[in-house]
């Protein structure tokens, strides 16, 4: 309970004489200066001004440094301009490399295989030199391929035909594969299209040639289904169903067909004799255990006197650096020297600009503004204007990297072309806040040091 003296009542003119009577007359007050009793609850917490989140007085700064940037404006822009340059070109280099790089490694799995292409030999006596016959080895290589769940794997047969052409009889090429083949090195068709199984089923054989092939019979629409005449051990008309992107350097005429009707075609003695090999392509974190596994099969079968060859066969596969890691480091380097000529002309710029603000700074402190209010508000003003130049600067990267025009000159043919990199983004956005920063630190050290008696000097 607590104590206070209470003012006096003021008399007041009294009402109708009805109203009088019906209300009850109120307990006189003690007296002008009397004391009351008041209940302690009934008395009024004094209240405390609640004080501002971190999260608030960071975007407080924030909002209040794009204040400053907008009002500034005309101070900032030619920095600004450069650091957008310098992050555009920033994430354009780096978005552009991920995109020659796809290409250089398009370029290595079509030659050796997809990472991680296991390549098999007919193996053969090590006491008699003789070569395992090859129809025994591909059949058990079907079997392994069937035990150990291979997706894509396929027998390889190279040899030669002539074609009745018209200029005349010109020797060919020939490679008996299966359709997997076109998968597991990127076969790139430009007019038609690659094999099938289906064509395994086809009275008349389907093949694919190459360009200069292609050119050999005056480029002939494929709907039209133009055929050539093959002869071997047998004679055979073909149909050309699809024919290979132009390589810069062509050696001759070639072609593909399926294994069996090229079997079929130079029979099955020529055939064996020929260049016979196998590949399989598996996930890479299986490889080593799966040639141990089928190098193990392949002595059990043929006996433990016969030397198996057997090996890894894609560009990945001696372990060494990635043969495009020397490219994505240069690349790198450009791009940070690119910015760091950015982040030098920005950090003079904000030097200079400083001292032209000692006035509003020392009217800031002499309001009550602390030091570090004063520090983080000149650090964000140039870390907010970076991060928009920044974001300009990633937007102009992305449309010119996924330019068709653009992508075509820096990696034509490329089967997959990759989207933009994310790490492209995050890295040209984070160097963007990174220069804010180192621009914003040593202009924000001279404006804590600025006493409330300078604003007065300037």
């Amino acid at each position: 309970m607590r104590w206070r003296r209470t003012k006096p009542v003021e008399s007041t003119d009294a009402g109708p004489a009805s109203n009088d009577a019906e209300a009850p007359d109120p307990e006189p007050p003690s007296g002008a200066g009397s004391l009351v009793v008041r209940p302690t609850a009934e008395l009024a917490n004094p209240a405390r001004e609640p004080r501002g989140s971190l999260l608030s007085s960071v975007v407080g700064s924030v909002v209040e440094a794009w204040d400053e940037v907008r009002i500034n404006r005309t101070r900032v822009l030619l920095s600004l301009i450069g650091i957008g340059v310098a992050v555009c070109a920033l994430a354009t280099v780096v978005g552009a490399g991920a995109v020659f790089g796809q290409a250089q490694t398009e370029q290595y799995e079509k030659s050796s295989g997809r990472p991680a292409t296991l390549m098999a030999y007919p193996p053969f006596s090590a006491t008699t030199q003789e070569q395992i016959e090859p129809a025994q080895f591909v059949e058990l290589m079907d079997t392994l391929v069937e035990r150990y769940q291979v997706s894509h794997s396929t027998a390889i047969r190279r040899g030669s035909v002539t074609a009745q052409l018209s200029n005349g009889t010109q020797f060919t090429a020939v490679l008996g594969v299966d359709p997997k083949f076109g998968v597991m090195h990127r076969v790139d068709v430009a007019v038609g299209r690659w094999l099938t199984e289906a064509d395994g089923r086809r009275l008349a054989p389907a093949v694919v040639i190459n360009d200069g092939f292609y050119d050999q019979l005056g480029r002939p629409d494929l709907r039209t289904h133009p055929t050539i005449e093959l002869s071997a051990a047998n004679v055979t008309t073909a149909v050309v169903v699809g024919v290979l992107a132009p390589e810069a350097y062509e050696s001759g005429l070639t072609m593909s067909m399926l294994d069996q009707p090229y079997r079929d075609l130079v029979g099955e003695l020529t055939a064996n004799e020929g260049d016979v090999s196998y590949e399989l392509w598996v996930p890479e974190e299986q490889s080593d255990q799966l040639l141990e596994l089928i190098d193990r099969d392949m002595r059990a079968h043929f006996g433990d006197g016969v030397e198996t060859n057997i090996n890894r066969n894609d560009y990945l596969a001696w372990g060494g650096v990635n043969p495009i890691e020397p490219l994505q480091w240069v690349i790198g380097g450009i791009a940070a020297l690119i910015l760091l000529l950015g982040a030098l002309g920005l950090v003079n710029i904000s030097l200079v600009t400083v001292k032209y603000r000692v006035r509003e700074i020392g009217v800031r402190r002499a309001f009550g503004a602390t030091a570090g209010r004063v520090f983080f508000a000149v650090m964000m003003e140039s870390v907010v204007a970076t991060i928009a130049a920044g974001v300009i600067g990633v937007a102009l990267a992305i449309v010119i990297v996924q330019n068709p025009a653009v992508q075509d000159l820096i990696a034509p043919g490329v089967q997959d072309l990759p989207p933009f990199p994310l790490e492209a983004a995050l890295i040209a956005l984070g160097a963007s806040a990174a220069v804010g920063v180192l621009a914003g630190l040593m202009p924000a050290l001279v404006a804590v040091k600025v006493k409330v008696i300078d604003a007065i000097r300037y």
